[in-house]
């Protein structure tokens, strides 16, 4: 997937905010907007931490990053929480 195709998956998800929309890639990463929290959640379903995003472009640039496991230090300045 590529970052346009990235792009245009989040974006979907800020149109439809009204909509409980998780999309599932690669079996490890889920990916909705949460309205309460007005920012994207991209959750690492294999280490149960969810990254949350305020934009649109730094959620994009990270999720790409992580399902091309490129470094971590790219997108793990964000806001994370491990799963309790």
């Amino acid at each position: 997937m590529n970052l346009t195709e990235i792009k245009h998956m989040i974006a979907n998800l800020v149109n439809y905010r009204d909509s409980d929309i998780t999309h599932t890639l690669a079996s490890r990463f889920t990916l909705s907007y949460s309205k309460q929290l007005s920012s994207f959640q991209i959750r690492d379903i294999e280490n149960d931490i969810i990254h949350r995003y305020e934009e649109l472009e730094t959620a994009a640039l990270a999720l790409f990053n992580m399902l091309h496991n490129l470094p971590e230090t790219i997108y793990n300045h964000t806001h994370s929480f491990k799963q309790i």
